[in-house]
């Protein structure tokens, strides 16, 4: 062979053998025996298959090559058996040669030791088969987490540690109202204006990471302005940037359960409040109903055991008790009824004609009769209205008078008048003002009583109650709830004013219809 060929051989670690076209091996390289199939076989005037038996079959080709009706032929890959930790493997090259002055060609079968290239390559393929294993995983992962969260019924958030958003659920989508792109990379506080109590937790979560996962109840904003109550659970995780943390947010719609929530402790507070209602009523009853019963009782047990020894002045002041007493009673029971009725049924508004100047004198007289001059009701009016009525000028046109409930009206002005009477010192002054404006009708009672502590007044209006510095006044805590549901049923306003000791002003605005707006 010539020596440029080896020369040119030598680098690739490829060795040769020279064939003639009986396959017998006529010249061969050093190196051939390592990488042939049978070592002591190859040898010169052997034949070449029995070294190299993968050319078995392959005469037809061989032929072809020598007569080169074909360039060459190749065999690649070929494994030798050299023990599981030493592989072997061999690429096989047949080519013609052709001396100048021969007049047959012979064939060059060339060897070439290809084993580190097929262990690169087979590294290669099992490296990119382990990758589309790890990335089959990847994705098979990913798909099931996507399963996971698009089934949840909870809403997920994921965060940096700014708090904007990278990552959210259909469920966040449908509770907030907003798509996802319209929340990627938007702060939190979009949709939780509360996010400073988020911020606090995420500064706690970023210096203890083993801390466990707590709720938190923060009120979300909608996109449709609809608040929604959320109990949130935050816990830090390992972002894609080694060394950057984001937060997962999962909260859980509990706007249905706080609102029966409150609506149990509304319930609570109500069962609470019928109890305290029926403990004053009992009270009231066994106090109100008592003196009354017992006065008449003991008035008549005096009259029948002691007739023949007392005088007829006695016996008329005795009766006077029963019937005073009795007076006591019936109107008590009046008032129970009223209450009654307003809280079940509702009260009948029943608005006419009134002329609120007459009406007011005549109850202001009405009640001078029952003080017997122990008090002196002062009644001022304040005339500013074209349609109101003076007592002295009867009004020439019935149809212009505006329309009130009188009934209503009665209740009110009776019982403040009544109350302000009772609460008085004996000889003390009430003041009646009486305000006729354009649209309303304002009434003014103050008194100069014992007045009314500052904290009873929230409750004064409650069925039952009474102020705590009542002592041993006589009174069932109706009146006041009676003015207060004939005041709002009139669509009218009730104000009150007092100071221990110096008295207390009631002022009652209602307005006025006029008959011809009436249906």
């Amino acid at each position: 062979m010539k020596s440029i060929i080896k020369k040119l051989l030598a680098p690739r670690q490829i060795e040769y053998l020279v064939i003639d076209k009986d396959w017998i091996v006529l010249e061969i390289s050093v190196g051939v025996p390592r990488l042939s199939d049978n070592p002591e076989e190859t040898v010169v005037g052997k034949d070449v298959r029995k070294s190299f038996p993968e050319l078995i079959g392959l005469e037809n080709i061989f032929t072809e090559v020598l007569e080169e009706r074909q360039e060459n032929f190749q065999l690649k890959g070929i494994a030798r058996s050299r023990g599981q930790n030493a592989p072997l493997y061999i690429d096989l090259y047949i080519i013609a040669e052709r001396e100048e002055k021969a007049t047959e060609n012979n064939l060059m079968l060339l060897v070439e030791d290809a084993t580190e290239k097929m262990v690169t390559q087979q590294a290669l393929i099992q490296a990119a088969n382990e990758s589309n294993l790890l990335l089959s995983a990847l994705a098979a992962s990913k798909d099931y987490i996507d399963k996971i969260l698009t089934s949840m019924t909870d809403v997920l958030l994921v965060t940096n540690k700014n708090g904007l958003i990278k990552t959210i659920n259909p469920a966040a989508e449908n509770l907030f109202g907003y798509k996802e792109e319209e929340l990627i990379d938007q702060y939190i506080s979009k949709v939780i204006p509360e996010e400073h109590l988020l911020h606090q937790v995420r500064e706690q979560k970023s210096l203890d990471r083993a801390q466990k996962p707590e709720d938190l109840e923060v009120i979300c904003q909608a996109k449709n302005d609809q608040k929604v109550i959320l109990e949130f659970s935050c816990s830090p995780i390992q972002s894609s940037v080694k060394g950057l943390i984001d937060f997962v947010y999962i909260g859980r719609d509990i706007t249905i359960r706080k609102r029966q929530e409150e609506e149990l402790n509304l319930a609570l507070q109500k069962e609470k409040e019928l109890t305290e209602l029926r403990n004053r009523f009992f009270s009231m009853v066994a106090h109100e109903f008592g003196n009354p019963l017992n006065a008449i009782l003991f008035s008549c047990q005096l009259l029948q055991e002691y007739k023949e020894d007392i005088t007829e002045e006695e016996k008329d002041q005795y009766v006077a008790y029963i019937r005073e007493s009795a007076k006591q009673t019936i109107e008590l029971l009046n008032d129970v009824r009223f209450i009654g009725k307003a809280e079940s049924s509702g009260l009948a508004y029943k608005p006419g004609p009134i002329d609120l100047i007459s009406f007011c004198s005549h109850l202001v007289e009405g009640m001078k009769i029952t003080t017997r001059g122990k008090h002196e009701i002062k009644l001022n009016i304040a005339n500013n209205s074209a349609a109101a009525v003076d007592r002295e000028n009867p009004p020439l046109d019935p149809n212009n008078l505006p329309l009130i409930d009188k009934k209503l009206l009665r209740h009110i002005l009776t019982n403040l008048l009544s109350n302000a009477i009772k609460y008085s010192p004996k000889g003390g002054r009430v003041h009646f003002d009486l305000v006729l404006e354009e649209e309303e009708a304002r009434f003014k009672i103050k008194d100069e009583g014992i007045g009314i502590p500052a904290e009873n007044l929230e409750n004064l209006f409650q069925s039952f109650y009474r102020a705590q510095n009542v002592g041993e006044i006589p009174g069932s805590g109706l009146g006041l709830a009676i003015v207060k549901q004939c005041v709002d049923l009139q669509g009218g306003t009730i104000e009150v004013k007092s100071e221990l000791g110096n008295g207390t002003t009631f002022v009652v605005t209602i307005p006025l219809k006029q008959q011809g707006l009436q249906k």
